[in-house]
């Protein structure tokens, strides 16, 4: 796993050439502009983003590096794919880590980050738009998961995250599979913070288990053919 550190690329007079490339070239493949399989024309890039072809060189290799991006010989750089191998153990990575986040971050969650966290997923139980449901599902985990004090576990978080909204699988089938079940668990684990659940092992157990219900889920629906090791 590649977690790429923040570059010193911003300046007196804002952001380089190179990191501005980067983030938009990110963020198009994280919000599915950028589709996994889409071709990464360097010339087309530097056109569209009114930069030389060389900044958008040095952001895909960045991107590289963090897993977004692939390189295939004679075809040049893609938005990385995930096959449904790669995609069930990447949920299963995140289980395990935002489980053992949920339980550390149980003693820092005060009334109004729990509050907070209860009017995303009111938000979430409502909304419609698939983009939007995506990004108020991984806030809500966020909400809670930054308040482990583990920063090496956030920002492998972050980067699993990452490569899930860009795999696209979740913005397709979450919305549709997942979310009304989901929404009834974030509930359930917001109740045990309230109620001050001070077993970590129950906590941690709660939550690894909410995010395999996910792969469960879609395994069941018979949409995709999700391998996995039997959970």
């Amino acid at each position: 796993m590649h977690v790429q550190p923040e570059h010193s690329s911003t300046g007196p007079s804002g952001p380089s050439k190179h990191e501005l490339a980067y983030r938009r070239i990110r963020q198009r493949i994280l919000d599915g502009r950028y589709q996994p399989g889409h071709r990464l024309v360097l010339s087309t890039l530097a056109r569209e983003l009114d930069v030389s072809p060389v900044p958008v060189r040095e952001a895909i290799r960045r991107l590289e590096a963090e897993g977004l991006v692939s390189f295939e010989r004679n075809v040049g750089a893609r938005v990385a794919t995930l096959g449904d191998d790669d995609w069930v153990q990447l949920v299963e990575m995140l289980a395990l880590l935002d489980g053992y986040a949920f339980a550390a971050a149980a003693p820092q969650m005060t009334a109004e980050l729990i509050r907070t966290a209860r009017d995303l997923n009111a938000q979430l139980r409502l909304e419609q738009t698939h983009e939007r449901v995506m990004a108020l599902h991984r806030e809500f985990h966020r909400t809670i998961y930054r308040c482990c004090g583990n920063r090496h576990v956030i920002e492998a978080l972050e980067w699993i995250w990452d490569r899930i909204d860009a795999s696209r699988v979740l913005a397709s089938l979450y919305p549709l599979l997942r979310v009304r079940t989901a929404v009834d668990e974030h509930d359930a684990l917001l109740d045990q913070l309230e109620r001050g659940e001070d077993d970590a092992r129950v906590l941690e157990a709660c939550a690894r288990e909410h995010n395999l219900n996910t792969i469960r889920a879609i395994r069941a629906s018979g949409t995709m053919k999700v391998a996995g090791s039997g959970h």
